[in-house]
């Protein structure tokens, strides 16, 4: 390796550590680490909480074997989580600062797809990506989404731009593992990595053959069965031990409950969703843009140079573009995070394309280094993620939570067999309040009701609480936009517990509005 590339690499190394510090540091001050948990980050600390304990008592190897044992959603999630809270202490910065690693894996990712030009252009256009939201969302969403867009992504443009009939088996069994590694990333989106992933490649050699590009048949397929291999070292032993568990969650979501996490909108918005003036620049930054003038200029470029490859590559990219476009707008699930495989494809896309441009015309590394360092000023931010205390649910769901959770730890105790119940999603989460038991070393059990559809469904766990949380309607901090059904049954339920003669309740928190979180004790 030459001198000017361990320079290339130490540059993004220290742009990626002052973004990491700088987005930690938001996080502390506005962010999710400046309040309690709450969905989706605390789903996966409390996964990891509980895994930690494993890799107390049996170390690394047992650590493995529970994660064969015990299903989890996101396995790269667990293992962060489980080994961030090792490190810190039991601090909840840990998991964020640990997964924070992953920035400068795709910022390496990137690097490779731009190894054909020059050591200063490849630096100028990757520390530009740095400024791009996504990135920041990698370090700030303790969720497996944004990094599962982004390896996606950079898996269709590395796999666009590797000469599989040439490429040596270490690279080939490399390309595979990072392939695998986006597959699992999130399981529960396996089917879309692999569609977009596997469109991609498809259509890269369907473009070899209707453009006459000369390569081995034999070597072609051959190398692609040790793609396939690296990429099954990762995927097949996760499908063995928790595929059913995943099938069974994606048949939830997008069955049994879709009516609680499906977007209501119309046709077109559907359509326009992810690449609408709020989620797109939100996501994508500047990238958002200049993306499409980019995709054609680069186009335009391969067409002037009668270059084969390069055209089956950008087809091929472009296809899994499509693909990815494709999935997320039938899907009757949508969010921002979901949007991640489509956003992490078109960074990837993008970067890609800049260096195809760069190839082609002859720009100064110097100048190409000065764009990316401007971009890098001028766009980017620390602030990150989908969370912050300027937002008023944020901060009702913060301030209920602390308290209402010394009540509800305090009547729980440190017996098993004491057992807790929230009826309504907000301001106060039953997942943030299982995650302080936990954090306290209790042994509780706290159970949501959200999803129960009718008020007779509530007696059975009403009874079975020693605890029951119920906030009154309207309050800031409910629902999260979603439509639980639970939601309509607040007066109601009110009114049922005051009068239940086991129960001892009162309001512990009122906001300003006048409307009160209730804590019910059974007597």
């Amino acid at each position: 390796m030459t001198r000017n590339k361990y320079l290339a690499i130490g540059a993004v190394f220290c742009v990626c550590l002052f973004h990491v510090l700088a987005v930690m540091g938001y996080l502390v001050r506005e962010g999710r680490l400046s309040m309690v948990p709450v969905y989706d980050d605390v789903t996966y600390l409390i996964d990891g909480l509980s895994r930690l304990a494993v890799l107390d008592r049996a170390g690394i190897g047992g650590f493995v074997a529970d994660l064969r044992a015990h299903s989890a959603h996101a396995p790269f999630m667990a293992a962060t989580s489980a080994f961030g809270f090792l490190l810190s202490g039991g601090a909840v910065w840990g998991p964020y600062l640990l997964n924070s690693l992953w920035v400068f894996l795709v910022a390496a990712l990137a690097l490779q797809a731009l190894r054909d030009i020059p050591v200063k252009s490849r630096v100028g256009i990757v520390v530009a990506l740095i400024a791009v939201p996504l990135f920041g969302a990698a370090i700030a969403e303790f969720r497996p989404d944004p990094v599962w867009g982004l390896l996606v992504g950079f898996s269709v443009v590395l796999l666009v731009s590797v000469d599989i009939a040439r490429a040596t088996r270490l690279q080939l069994l490399t390309l595979g593992f990072l392939i695998g590694a986006a597959i699992i990333a999130k399981p529960s989106a396996a089917p879309a990595s692999l569609a977009v992933i596997s469109a991609t490649y498809l259509t890269q050699l369907g473009s070899f053959l209707l453009l006459r590009v000369q390569l081995s048949k034999r070597a072609l397929v051959r190398n692609s069965l040790l793609v396939a291999l690296g990429a099954a070292v990762f995927v097949v032993p996760y499908a063995i031990t928790s595929g059913a568990e995943t099938y069974a969650y994606i048949k939830w979501v997008m069955g049994t409950s879709n009516s609680v996490w499906r977007t209501e909108t119309s046709t077109l918005g559907h359509i326009t969703y992810y690449l609408n003036r709020s989620y797109g620049p939100l996501m994508l930054g500047w990238v958002w843009y200049v993306a499409l003038p980019i995709l054609l200029l680069c186009l335009g470029l391969i067409l002037r140079a009668k270059d084969r490859r390069d055209l089956c590559a950008f087809t091929a990219t472009v296809c899994g573009l499509v693909v990815a476009y494709i999935i997320v707008t039938v899907s009757s699930v949508k969010s921002p995070m979901i949007g991640s495989i489509l956003y992490g494809t078109i960074i990837a896309a993008v970067t890609w394309a800049l260096g195809r441009i760069v190839f082609y015309v002859p720009i100064r590394g110097v100048l190409i280094l000065l764009i990316g360092a401007g971009i890098f000023c001028t766009q980017w931010i620390p602030k990150a993620g989908m969370v912050s205390r300027t937002d008023a649910g944020m901060r009702a769901t913060d301030q209920a939570t602390k308290a209402v959770a010394p009540v509800v730890l305090e009547a729980l105790g440190k017996s098993a067999n004491k057992r807790g119940l929230v009826t309504v999603p907000g301001p106060v989460f039953g997942g943030t309040l299982d995650f302080l038991a936990k954090q306290e070393g209790m042994a509780s059990s706290i159970r949501q009701a959200y999803a129960l559809d009718s008020l007779d469904k509530f007696q059975e766990p009403i009874q079975w609480a020693d605890v029951i949380i119920l906030s009154e309607s309207g309050m800031l901090g409910q629902s999260n936009g979603f439509n639980f059904p639970s939601i309509k049954f607040q007066a109601q339920l009110l009114q049922l517990m005051r009068g239940d003669a086991t129960l001892s309740g009162h309001p512990v928190f009122t906001d300003e509005q006048g409307r009160s979180v209730w804590v019910f004790i059974r007597k």
